[in-house]
């Protein structure tokens, strides 16, 4: 059935300020904060593992979380996700050194890992006519947080003198604000039909939990999407924070820093909507294969450039094509999954999106040391361009 737009605006307003305290924890302060807690530079891979840790928590739970909000409904599970929203940013004071960071951002990333991929399906599900378009529109409102996330906390940095723990701080305030909308959310009428709708078929059988997986898992196509989910999130992970070390090493000012990751998200804002409009009406294939092209030359170019306006040009090829691909996987996973286990479906998807967006970092802090920042960018256009033909063959 079919809810009304307040609910879309309630979960996307939700989404809007835990992002932003979700971006903000990382872009651009987690790799300046790691190094900072480093001893000697020969640390450096170590950086790969940190900013991981947090996609780890995505490969664990997306997928059970999602399916978990098939059974128990969509917004007991964001409720979860908002606790951890609200309780990790005040962690990060307790970070003395990398290996305690480490375990902060693991458990930061339970937080993303489930809201994202539950909000999507309770998103499909209500809206199954304009699922491109409203998916996309909700990524695109999450993503203004994410736009002013690195720009606020290149802000503070910059008057604070590098005072990280002040980043983190209003870290936690912005996931308070997100908690005040979610208590709208349990006093919309639809929510509460939903409620009694579920409560109906609320026993969690092991059998019953372990159908819809059994489902997604045997469906080739949706396996092949979410490898290509993965692939331009590996991709995004490595751009998003390597693109931060690559500007410090040319030298670039702290505000400028912050403004380059602000950029792209600032296109994947306008550009997801249009695209996700777009894949509603000539289908989703075609978007998702242009846009793997487009992201997949513009990274070859990136350590060939110094000059900041042309970093930026090239940076806003990336995010095109990362909008046209992303703002069109979660809803042909939805197309292609049935109604009972779109949950699951998009949770699975969200699982293998963070194996890659997991791999990504991890192996770029080995890729630096050996080949500096060619080898990284380098690494990644390959990747699009390879996922491209396999995509376009299978």
């Amino acid at each position: 059935m079919r809810r009304d737009l307040s609910y879309f605006l309630i979960i996307s307003l939700i989404g809007l300020f835990v992002i932003f305290s979700s971006t903000m924890s990382k872009s651009p302060i987690l790799p300046l904060f790691a190094k900072s807690l480093m001893s000697s530079d020969s640390e450096m891979q170590y950086i790969g593992y940190v900013i991981a840790a947090s996609t780890v928590s995505g490969i664990l739970v997306s997928a059970v979380a999602g399916r978990l909000s098939d059974i128990y409904g969509r917004n007991k599970l964001l409720l979860i996700s908002i606790i951890i929203f609200i309780t990790a940013p005040f962690l990060y004071f307790l970070a003395t050194n990398i290996w305690i960071l480490m375990l902060i951002r693991f458990y930061h990333g339970f937080s993303t890992a489930i809201f994202v991929p539950v909000a999507m399906a309770a998103i499909a599900e209500s809206y199954p006519e304009q699922k491109g378009e409203r998916i996309s529109t909700f990524s695109s409102i999450t993503y203004v947080g994410r736009f002013l996330a690195p720009l606020t906390g290149g802000a503070i940095l910059y008057v604070t003198n590098y005072y990280y723990y002040g980043v983190y701080f209003v870290c936690g305030f912005s996931a308070m604000i997100g908690v005040l909308f979610n208590l709208f959310l349990y006093r919309t009428r639809q929510h509460q039909t939903n409620l009694k709708q579920k409560a109906e078929k609320n026993t969690l059988l092991l059998k019953e939990f372990f159908k819809g997986f059994r489902y997604v898992i045997s469906h080739k196509k949706i396996l092949l999407t979410s490898v290509v989910q993965a692939s331009q999130y590996f991709a995004y992970g490595i751009v998003e924070a390597y693109i931060v070390l690559y500007a410090k090493s040319l030298n670039y000012e702290v505000w400028l820093i912050g403004l380059i990751p602000a950029i792209l998200i600032l296109l994947l804002i306008f550009i997801k909507p249009i695209m996700g409009n777009l894949s509603d009406k000539i289908g989703r294939r075609t978007i998702i294969l242009v846009g793997l092209i487009i992201g997949g030359i513009g990274t070859l170019f990136i350590p060939y450039i110094i000059s900041p306006f042309w970093l930026i040009v090239d940076l806003c090829g990336f995010g095109i094509g990362m909008a046209m691909v992303t703002s069109s996987t979660t809803a042909y996973v939805s197309d292609l999954s049935r109604k009972e286990d779109c949950g699951a479906a998009i949770g699975v998807l969200s699982t293998i999106m963070d194996i890659g967006q997991t791999i990504g970092p991890i192996l770029s802090g080995y890729i630096l040391v050996i080949f500096s920042y060619w080898g990284i960018f380098s690494m990644v256009g390959i990747v699009l361009l390879i996922t491209t033909i396999i995509f376009l063959l299978l």
